[in-house]
């Protein structure tokens, strides 16, 4: 860790402080020193370092007066009994005596308890409980550098020479509630000859590498469940999921299974029995799956950095519908902080209806327009059987750091862009893919393989302005680029790809542009000239051709005054739009200019964007952590056959909506893996003049996944195949016309992939062998 000058190394910018004393103390157990503060680690000399605790500044705090004289006796102790004195700065230096220990309140809170060595009663701790708003990245990045912290002010030599055995006791002690206690044992390893741990073979982790095959792992704090209302109380068996042997074992039977009211629109599964017991926030991160041929409810559980898979596996079928209804109740009104009860009933049928199991949905998806469906069958059958027989591991990779004019040396130096690629855009017509970073473009050529072209640099305004270009949509014949700059959100330029320069900028007015795209699907084909795109409060087409400033064409936008918080747009070959927001719902136009033909209501979870194939039947809608494909055939009425742009549904139906998500076993390894939650890209369908869309693409993290259509149609269980690469995908689409290639653009390379090169999850597929023991440590 940096040794220079005495500074704040890391912060945690938003937290309470408490004070914690023990049960035999005769004051109260907990009390608050501050609502709002922040929590860092400070370089205080060599192989020295210590905790500090600062009071947010409040405006409204009155600075004090002359009757807090009674206070200023210095030689009162931090915090303790004695001492009523609150300060805006408090101390605590390092060392393996503070007891740091990370822990959950009973909230589930994620909080930092270490002694307060500076008390004046015995066994007095202090308390920060971070706030809900820091990023868990951030929790993480600091407890690292605790862990260094621990390191260097032990041994007094630089951290960067620790083993990873000594780092990973370290961590152990300070993620163990009964860290405290492991000093008879664990501390004695710690304090072995070489000083690094390379002999602790007794070690807790390494007992609990041996127990590979036994997941039997305790369950994340709180062990009490919030205070709060009762919403429901059943019973259930309990199964977790091992990794490693890759089926579900039982953990208890009849275990108590309840949904907790907390407030505020936050609810709380508790599931306590004899032996388990484990709690979390309801939200769409549990990555919740239901399953009613064997009325199972499957679920993510996140503990210390390893994802689990839980299961819960009712008796009766009737227990497993009431659970599934209230679940999804409760999801919706915290993501919509609105009344369930609020709700029209036809909406409530739809907000529902996803949860069923697709095979439900089978019947009557079939015998809807069956002739049609046995033809796009059979298309994707004969398409899927001429594939060739080339090498299905082989994908090109190029890269960009040389590409895009970086050095090897500065590579090494560090000084390489230090966003990486940003974006990827696949042209229509001369087989190129150009990948924007920071404020270059990189231009490949797709053809058998990829290859490198040239880098466009210094992406700059008309004024000279240099600025990192975003939103890339190809226009004219793929002769130029639609740019926007985040700096400048009502303005769009455009780029002449040959020369690689902007020559035109265009304004929306008062109108800052959320996103854009052809007026329709295929325009960049053409020499078509017009685009749409949508602000928060409206739709509109936009006309460079226009002479005024503001290139908006009046009577082809729509205005709403109640702000609909619109963010994406998309749009089909004869030009029917769909726009979605980020409240969740999607409005379908059969032109600009007029009221929406359709409303689909939100099932809570943000719309990121939006993807339509050529006819207009299938809607794509790419969320946080699902995907939506919506079926927009009008099934029954007058209207039976049409699609939801031209014809609204009757009022008893809405669209059919699949709901695609990584099932919460092949989550649970890639969030382990990656350390963070599911988060998907933008999601593409396959695509091309006169080509049926069947496929499905969109990555997370380091993995790349696509859907079948068919597959998803079939019911299905696992309808997606998995590409897992070394580094993050940072946006991948498929080759235009095609559905056997895929373009990537990872952190720092570009990547040309055969669809045969993906293959069905299993641990192999997505976790690194030595990845899979941290499910076990």
């Amino acid at each position: 860790m940096d040794q220079g000058n005495k500074s704040d190394l890391l912060n945690l910018p938003s937290g309470e402080f408490d004070l914690l004393r023990s049960k035999i103390s005769p004051r109260s157990s907990l009390e608050c020193i501050y609502n709002d503060a922040s929590l860092s680690i400070r370089d205080a000399g060599k192989y020295q370092y210590s905790l500090i605790v600062k009071k947010v500044s409040d405006d409204n705090d009155s600075p004090l007066g002359d009757d807090d004289e009674e206070f200023s006796d210095d030689t009162r102790s931090v915090l303790s009994v004695s001492s009523k004195k609150k300060e805006e700065e408090w101390i605590f230096p390092f060392s393996e005596n503070l007891k740091f220990l990370k822990t959950w309140t009973k909230r589930g809170d994620v909080a930092f308890v270490w002694k307060n060595l500076n008390g004046d009663e015995p066994g007095e701790k202090v308390q920060f409980v971070i706030s809900h708003d820091v990023q868990q990245k951030d929790i993480e990045r600091f407890l690292e550098a605790i862990y260094y912290c621990y390191y260097e002010t032990k041994y007094q030599r630089p951290s960067l020479s620790a083993s990873k055995e000594a780092m990973k006791e370290i961590e152990l002690i300070c993620n163990t509630p009964m860290g405290e206690d492991l000093s008879d044992k664990n501390r004695n390893e710690l304090d072995s000859e070489n000083e690094e741990f390379q002999d602790a073979s007794d070690s807790v982790s390494n007992k609990n590498r041996k127990k590979a095959g036994q997941p039997k792992r305790a369950p994340s704090p709180p062990v009490t469940a919030p205070n709060g209302k009762q919403t429901l109380l059943l019973s259930a068996d309990l199964y977790l999921f091992d990794p490693m042997a890759e089926n579900f074992l039982k953990q208890e039977s009849k275990i108590k299974v309840s949904i907790i009211d907390v407030g505020s629109y936050s609810y709380w599964l508790s599931i306590e029995g004899k032996e388990n017991r484990l709690g979390t926030d309801i939200s769409p991160n549990n990555n919740a799956t239901f399953k009613t041929t064997d009325k199972s409810f499957v679920f993510n559980y996140t503990f210390e950095n390893i994802t689990l898979s839980y299961k819960l596996q009712f008796d009766d079928v009737q227990d497993f519908k009431e659970f599934r209804a209230k679940w999804t109740e409760s999801v919706w009104m915290s993501l919509n902080k609105e009344d369930w009860n609020k709700v029209p009933p036809i909406e409530k049928e739809y907000i529902n209806d996803p949860a069923e199991s697709l095979t439900n949905q089978l019947n009557e998806i079939l015998h809807i327009d069956d002739k049609n469906d046995r033809h796009r069958e059979s298309a994707i059958e004969t398409d899927s059987s001429s594939e060739d027989d080339e090498d299905e591991e082989n994908s090109r990779t190029i890269s960009s750091s040389s590409s895009f004019g970086e050095s090897n040396r500065s590579v090494l130096s560090g000084k390489k862009s230090q966003n990486g690629n940003q974006s990827l855009t696949v042209s229509s017509k001369n087989n190129r893919s150009y990948v924007i970073r920071d404020n270059k473009i990189g231009v490949f050529k797709t053809d058998d393989d990829l290859e490198y072209v040239t880098t466009i640099k210094n992406v700059s305004n008309l004024k000279g302005d240099s600025f990192t270009p975003l939103t890339p949509m190809m226009y004219m014949e793929d002769s130029s680029m639609i740019l926007s700059d985040t700096l400048n959100r009502n303005k769009l330029y455009k780029m002449d790809l040959n020369r690689g320069l902007i020559v035109e900028e265009w304004t929306t007015g008062d109108k800052d542009i959320v996103q854009y795209g052809p007026t329709k699907k295929f325009d960049q084909l053409t020499a078509e000239q017009t685009m749409v795109g949508v602000s928060q409060t409206g739709i509109f087409k936009i006309d460079p051709r226009i002479s005024k400033e503001n290139k908006i064409v009046t009577d082809q936008s729509k205005e709403y005054k109640t702000k609909f918080n619109f963010s994406s747009i998309g749009t089909t070959e004869n030009g029917y739009i769909a726009v979605g927001s980020e409240k969740g719902d999607i409005k379908l136009y059969d032109r600009l200019g007029i009221r929406a033909k359709t409303a689909i209501p939100s099932l809570g979870e943000s719309i990121k964007h939006i993807c339509t194939s050529a006819d207009g039947r299938w809607l794509l809608a790419t969320c946080d952590n699902m995907l939506m494909l919506m079926d927009l055939t009008v099934k029954a009425g007058k209207n039976q056959g049409s699609v939801a742009f031209l014809k609204s549904f009757p009022a008893a139906e809405n669209a059919k909506t699949y709901i695609l998500k990584i099932s919460p076993e092949h989550a649970s390894y890639m969030m382990t893996y990656m350390k963070k939650p599911i988060l998907f890209s933008k999601a593409y369908f396959n695509t091309g003049v006169g080509k049926m869309e069947d496929s499905i693409l969109t990555s997370t993290g380091p993995f790349a996944i696509t859907w079948s259509i068919k597959n998803i149609l079939n019911g299905s269980e696992r309808p997606y195949t998995v590409k897992r690469y070394d580094s993050n995908v940072v946006e991948d689409n498929f080759e235009f016309g095609s559905n056997k290639k895929v373009i990537v653009a990872l952190k720092n390379n570009v990547s040309l992939a055969k669809i045969k090169s993906f293959k069905k999850p299993s641990k192999d597929i997505l976790i690194p062998k030595e990845t899979i023991n941290e499910f076990y440590q």
